[in-house]
């Protein structure tokens, strides 16, 4: 079994700098201590926070997307705007009133059908989906509960999505976004070439998509693409929901940095990825608005473009930061 990402990263931040890495996770590589000169941290991925230079509040509050809009809101800077929402009702005496899944369906009426909608704590594209109508929503508001206890009710930009990875204000990367897409060849069905992406998500901890995404798409199920004719599926834009990435730089454009970095400082982090639309009419980066603030960001990116020095100079850094040396 090969280690999770984080796992990877610091064994050999370990080795780079002398330090001895353990397992803790019977092998599996989800809990581990680095160690040097008696001095140690512990580390993870999945649910754990694999940046231990993020304080246990900045990565929590970035974890809660409706907290973290708040957060961003009050610091005066630019976000996409939207609700939040219960899909059941076992807390409902904790919060105030309007906060329902029927309160999502008024308000998803006055931003205008279609709607985008995302789990509140969710991340990799899990059950992020356009939703098209009231029986679309409802539908949703049965699956994402069964995972979820909240979700985001947000309106469906238009623009290019970004990503910017923030340490201490600087830059680490930069990468636009595009959607996850169907391959024809000739013989095989919008709908079946659906499953088949739904089943390679299996066992991955995303949700599959939705058969409703072909009426949002305005596909047909029944019709069949040509071979290699790709068909983009609205909606989700991450790597773990086979999104792929447009544009990817160790730069960023001023504009995205200043904002990532402000977003990234106004949550208390030290090490974020910031997700932004950029909503102006032009695609000039002129009306950027951030989406989320990611305070444990996958770094496959970076992998993927052949920059594993930049994760390596990274875990160094902090590693060597917590241990002293």
């Amino acid at each position: 079994m090969t280690p999770p990402d984080p796992a990877r990263y610091a064994m050999d931040a370990a080795a780079a700098i002398g330090a001895d890495y353990a397992d803790l996770d019977d092998g599996g590589g989800y809990l581990f201590r680095v160690s040097k000169n008696g001095r140690s941290l512990i580390a993870g991925a999945g649910a754990i926070c694999s940046f231990p230079v993020n304080s246990a509040t900045a990565f929590s509050l970035s974890r809660d997307k409706a907290h973290t809009k708040t957060v961003l809101t009050a610091a005066g800077l630019p976000v996409a705007p939207g609700g939040l929402f219960f899909a059941h009702t076992r807390r409902a005496a904790l919060r105030q009133p309007g906060r329902e899944a029927s309160d999502a369906a008024v308000f998803a009426a006055k931003l205008g059908w279609p709607v985008f909608c995302k789990p509140n704590t969710g991340s990799r594209g899990n059950f992020a989906e356009i939703v098209a109508d009231p029986f679309a929503l409802a539908d949703y508001v049965r699956r994402v509960g069964v995972e979820f206890e909240a979700f985001l009710v947000e309106p469906i930009l238009k623009g290019a999505e970004h990503r910017v990875l923030i340490h201490d204000g600087r830059v680490i990367f930069h990468a636009s976004k595009s959607p996850p897409a169907l391959t024809g060849d000739g013989a095989t069905s919008i709908a079946t070439l659906l499953s088949a992406l739904n089943l390679s998500l299996a066992g991955s901890g995303i949700s599959p998509y939705p058969s409703s995404v072909l009426q949002v798409a305005s596909l047909d199920p029944a019709a069949i693409p040509a071979k290699g004719q790709r068909i983009a599926l609205p909606g989700r834009r991450n790597l773990s929901a086979e999104g792929d990435i447009e544009i990817f730089s160790d730069t960023a454009p001023p504009a995205l940095a200043a904002l990532a970095a402000q977003g990234v400082a106004a949550v208390g982090l030290r090490v974020g990825a910031v997700d932004l639309f950029d909503t102006s009419p032009a695609g000039d980066l002129t009306q950027p608005a951030i989406l989320e603030v990611n305070g444990n960001p996958g770094l496959r990116t970076l992998e993927l473009n052949g920059r594993t020095d930049l994760i390596r100079k990274l875990w160094i850094s902090m590693l060597s930061e917590m241990l002293g040396t």
